[in-house]
């Protein structure tokens, strides 16, 4: 039976589907499919080519264990491939510990997570963390199914962010801390330098750059020592309440009832700020602080990394190009209109331009370079920012996201080094992907060692590892 992605654009129809209760049987469903395409799902919260597979499907979610274990100050974590983050979550902490670093959300797998180069703000991705990876694969002598141990050298740096190509997760061992507190509060700044030197004091902190008010929305956040806060419980109701559902809910109403774009715009610029509350500090339990409920509402979305070098200028290339997607009669700047002409994309400009408005917050997180061949956040000594878009609008009218976000793909990865999440929109080329890593070719010559078949690939993956960059 066909199944559908969260964000509803894209169908799985695979030959044949399981949910293996134990490693043994996915041992067995492999040599029963032998020389057959076999890929592993997680909870489909992806929007990118990477879910599907026309092969055979595994579903992981009854291998869930977790199991922790002091190491010198930290813990590790062994966890099955299925396993949600909330539940990981939950069972760290009857042991004191956590994860280094948190997604958005936590209804993810962990195989999911580590695969697609899952972050948070202000810390490593959470593959940086991983240790150890236990994968189902075939010995190439006897063509048996077999459990593989990976946990040194380029094998562990691939794995950490495999993209399903190395074989089928069956288990992780992550990297743990002790449980810790955030303090949190929110500011409004109307510059970028004012946010990033904030940064010091509250290095875990995202910011939101807020579309046609154009100021700067910053929920700092820093690691405290201090007990969770008298009104910790009134905080969480008032972000599951105002922030997780009323905000959201004003918007699908502009964006799906209404669709007025004069609306969206006043909307932004008068009445979303007063749903923040500014300098409401506030400290509670990290893993509560750092995750949203923002699967809460189907939508679609593409994240962009840039090197910090590159954050400002790209920050207003994204402003102008908003501007001009959201209206008849506005131009770029000469700076970056001769960009585009450079590109050759005048054509694809005029072509966006009053065919889309955008409508929600730029969501943008710091990730500090991570010890991967091709998470987005690897290769390079400087910090990464991953820019964030979103749009709410029901599938049959994305037409104008979807210009949107190859406009911004294609020119903002030539100009500014970007590269699109794994996971979410990725409207580049192969050759155009692969190209934005420097260790892809390492990543290459590892998967097709451990797959030299390519049995654990779909039309996507192996594009990339065909790609000539």
């Amino acid at each position: 039976m066909p199944r559908k992605n969260f964000g509803r654009n894209r169908v799985l129809q695979p030959s044949a589907a399981y949910t293996p209760t134990s490693e043994q049987e996915v041992l067995d469903i492999l040599d029963r499919h032998q020389g057959q395409s076999i890929r592993a799902v997680g909870r489909l919260h992806s929007w990118s080519e990477a879910i599907l597979g026309d092969g055979v499907q595994l579903d992981l979610r009854r291998l869930n264990d977790v199991s922790l274990e002091p190491d010198g100050d930290d813990f590790l974590a062994t966890i099955g491939a299925g396993c949600q983050v909330k539940r990981i979550l939950k069972e760290l902490n009857r042991g004191g510990a956590t994860l280094h670093s948190l997604g958005l959300i936590d209804v993810q797998t962990i195989a999911g997570a580590i695969s697609t180069g899952t972050h948070g703000s202000g810390r490593h991705s959470m593959s940086h963390y991983v240790e150890e990876v236990r994968v189902a694969r075939y010995d190439e002598s006897t063509g048996k199914a077999f459990i593989y141990e990976i946990n040194a050298g380029d094998e562990l740096l691939a794995v950490r962010c495999s993209l399903g190509a190395l074989g089928i997760i069956l288990s992780v061992k992550i990297r743990c801390r002790a449980q810790y507190n955030i303090q949190e509060h929110f500011t409004e700044s109307k510059t970028l330098e004012g946010v990033l030197n904030a940064e010091e004091s509250y290095p875990l902190q995202q910011f939101y750059f807020v579309p046609w008010r154009w100021s700067y929305f910053t929920q700092h956040r820093c690691e405290v020592t201090g007990k969770r806060s008298f009104l910790a419980k009134l905080y969480r109701l008032y972000w599951w309440g105002i922030m997780d559902y009323a905000m959201h809910l004003k918007i699908l109403f502009m964006m799906r009832v209404l669709r007025s774009r004069r609306m969206i715009r006043f909307s932004f610029r008068r009445i979303v700020p007063l749903f923040v509350i500014r300098k409401w500090k506030v400290t509670d339990r990290s893993s509560s602080m750092l995750v949203m409920k923002h699967e809460a509402f189907r939508h679609i979305e593409i994240e962009l990394f840039v090197p910090r070098e590159q954050l400002p200028d790209a920050l207003q290339f994204t402003k102008e190009v908003i501007e001009v997607a959201g209206s008849k009669d506005t131009s770029l700047s000469e700076v970056n209109q001769r960009r585009i002409d450079d590109l050759g994309m005048q054509e694809d400009l005029a072509g966006l331009q009053n065919q889309y408005c955008q409508h929600y917050p730029i969501c943008v997180r710091r990730v500090l370079p991570d010890d991967t061949l091709i998470s987005m956040a690897s290769g390079e000594d400087q910090d990464w920012y991953a820019v964030s878009f979103i749009s709410y609008a029901k599938p049959k009218r994305r037409a104008g996201f979807d210009l949107f976000s190859r406009f911004m793909a294609r020119s903002m990865s030539q100009l500014f080094q970007a590269r699109p999440h794994w996971g979410k929109i990725s409207p580049l080329e192969a050759s155009e992907l692969t190209a934005l890593y420097p260790k892809f070719d390492t990543f290459r010559t590892v998967s097709k060692t451990l797959d030299p078949q390519g049995v654990f690939q779909n039309k996507w993956t192996t594009a990339l590892l065909d790609a000539d960059d």
